[in-house]
């Protein structure tokens, strides 16, 4: 099953200052984001993989209470079944997987947590 490292979702309440902080470490830069009060989104390339800052909204929105100050992606874009089938297999696996679901900017996304308290994104 190809599944895919895709990155780390780094959660800041100052995102604009965390940005500042790894693009001065000399990441290269993917993405730039505009700080109007949302999600931010900013982004560096690592190898093929990507290095997010978002904004922590855990405190302004319920549905963000379970983010994790750092996230780990995994991509299942060519995992060969459906993200929901994939879903069912960790479930019947004993997995505590989140339900998936569909998020605002059109993929859908599922949670776990590892043994150590690590937060893991699935995305499709």
């Amino acid at each position: 099953m190809p599944i895919k490292f895709s990155g780390i979702n780094i959660i800041s309440k100052e995102p604009v200052k965390s940005f500042e902080f790894y693009k001065g470490l000399g990441l290269p830069v993917s993405e730039e984001a505009e700080d109007d009060g949302g999600d931010y989104g900013a982004s560096f390339d690592i190898g093929g993989a990507a290095l997010w800052i978002w904004r922590d909204q855990s405190g302004n929105n319920t549905e963000n209470t379970e983010r994790a100050a750092i996230q780990i992606v995994i991509g299942c874009a060519d995992i060969g079944k459906t993200f929901e089938e994939f879903h069912d297999e960790l479930k019947s696996k004993g997995y505590a997987v989140s339900e998936v679901e569909l998020m605002s900017y059109g993929g859908k996304e599922m949670n776990l947590t590892d043994p150590d308290g690590n937060k893991i994104l699935f995305l499709d």
